[in-house]
């Protein structure tokens, strides 16, 4: 009997924890700060009642850290403020010159005009754009012709053409998370390259087949066969170059192994796709495919809209952004922010764009460096009141349920989902996570079980346990926050 009155008490134990005051969470923050392994670290946490404004705890709130992928918070609330939550990005299918009808003949050239849609093409998104490359295609057929006296030509002009962050290290460019944004991106601006591996360790491995097929990439092969259960492979390479390495590696007996990596020109592989598929139905082209950048002309010829592709909504971008910490479409909304502040697309403009935005609205910019809009770049720094106020703002915004539902749920969605697991921050506390090497960080929101809601930011640098430990440590503090009872 005891002993099941022990376990019955462990049960709720673990699925409510003992109830907190605000002192007993300050202290354990004091407790937190005081943890050995911290002793090198750097913390900056916050957090606040959103309801009477009272600081519930604080370490070091206004010390500028390195946030990592909570920097995805301040990209997606500023492009629901600035561009709007309805607003859609499309892709044009436009074509110069004119149409011998007689000859069926199409004198220009067929010009896919990118929009900086991030999406296009995105498996996540299939449904949404179903098989474009083919009814671009149809279209085109469409006009009558059989041939083009001319070619297919990606524009990526939109944006500028150098819009990889240049704070991003080389050792994550080639790498699928490390995708450079392009005013005309397709596939998630991503390749899945198969592996065969070896079956002893150290052992050559191969590759066996890329998807999307890539014109002219070249890729030095110095992956082995290892006994691990995960990838360790990284490739590098840079925008538009299609020479590539790949290193480290792949586990043992593996066939048909898929590892990620960017792809070098994604307007050139839209222009390649759509030449394909126009050949296969019929149509001759006289040139073979290129884009904008590699011709370097402007583009002065009248042009004629046959169709339009557009993307999601915003609202839906910022949702997939913040749940699953997609990089590539952080990115592509700072340059969008950058492009309608100042008509230019680059990180440079829409960081500064969302920076002057915050200060307009009440926000100490003191000690806020952003360098991008993902959180990848070590050059980035901000503190935990920042992360705060900025949420504090989009509370009282008419975006806030955009906002609010496209943070991942502890215990249930995205990059939080063992998070919190069978306690009470479970479904009750929503918040963004960021990992990179040495640095650690959660920002959102969490309705306590007095039914208090807060708004909060945790972020620690330069932490000397393992990752998974400083995770365990920093999901205490988060819990302890949702089970304040006073």
């Amino acid at each position: 009997m005891a002993k099941l009155i022990s376990s019955i008490f462990l049960f709720f134990y673990i699925l409510y924890g003992f109830s907190q005051t605000v002192q007993d969470v300050r202290n354990e923050a004091v407790k937190f700060a005081a943890d050995n392994d911290l002793k090198n670290a750097s913390i900056s946490f916050y957090a606040i009642d959103l309801t009477t404004n009272q600081v519930i705890a604080g370490l070091s709130p206004d010390m500028s850290l390195v946030p990592a992928s909570t920097t995805k918070l301040i990209t997606t609330a500023s492009a629901l403020e600035i561009l709007g939550e309805n607003t859609r990005f499309s892709t044009q299918i436009l074509y110069t010159g004119t149409i011998d009808t007689l000859c069926k003949v199409l004198n220009g050239n067929i010009i896919i005009k990118g929009g900086g849609d991030p999406c296009l093409g995105a498996d996540r998104y299939s449904r949404h754009y179903g098989d474009f490359i083919k009814n671009w295609a149809l279209k085109i057929k469409a006009l009558g012709i059989d041939s083009i006296n001319g070619r297919v030509i990606g524009d990526a002009s939109c944006f500028t053409y150098q819009t990889t962050p240049s704070t991003w290290i080389w050792g994550d460019l080639g790498n699928y998370y490390g995708a450079s944004p392009s005013g005309l991106s397709i596939y998630d601006n991503m390749c899945k390259v198969e592996f065969e591996s070896g079956r002893k360790n150290g052992d050559s491995t191969f590759i066996t087949c890329v998807v999307p097929f890539i014109p002219d990439l070249n890729i030095d092969n110095q992956v082995k066969s290892l006994d691990t259960k995960k990838d360790e492979s990284y490739f590098y390479g840079g925008p538009f170059q299609v020479n590539r390495m790949v290193r480290g590696g792949i586990p043992l007996n593996k066939k048909g192994y898929d590892v990620k990596s960017s792809i070098p020109d994604p307007a050139m592989l839209a222009a390649f796709e759509l030449d394909m598929e126009m050949r296969m139905m019929g149509l001759k082209l006289k040139d073979t495919y290129t884009t904008r950048r590699v011709l370097e002309t402007e583009n002065n010829d009248e042009t004629h809209l046959l169709t339009k592709t557009y993307s999601p909504k915003l609202s839906d971008i910022v949702n997939q952004t913040n749940t699953y910490s997609i990089n590539l479409y952080a990115e592509h909304l700072v340059n969008q922010i950058g492009l309608k502040i100042y008509k230019s697309g680059d990180p440079e403009s829409g960081t500064t764009a969302i920076t002057n935005f915050w200060k307009e609205k009440g926000l100490d910019v003191d000690g806020f460096y952003i360098n991008d809009g993902s959180g990848l770049s070590r050059f980035n720094a901000i503190t935990a009141k920042h992360l705060v106020s900025i949420l504090k703002y989009m509370k009282t915004s008419e975006n806030y349920d955009e906002f609010y539902n496209s943070l991942p749920i502890a215990g249930k969605t995205g990059t939080i989902r063992s998070i919190g697991k069978n306690t009470f921050a479970e479904n009750n506390l929503r918040a963004k996570s960021g990992y990179m090497t040495r640095a650690r960080s959660y920002a959102g929101y969490v309705t306590t079980k007095s039914k208090r809601e807060l708004a909060f930011a945790l972020i620690v640098n330069n932490y000397n346990c393992t990752p998974y430990v400083m995770k365990q440590k920093m999901e205490s503090l988060m819990i302890k926050l949702s089970i304040i009872n006073d």
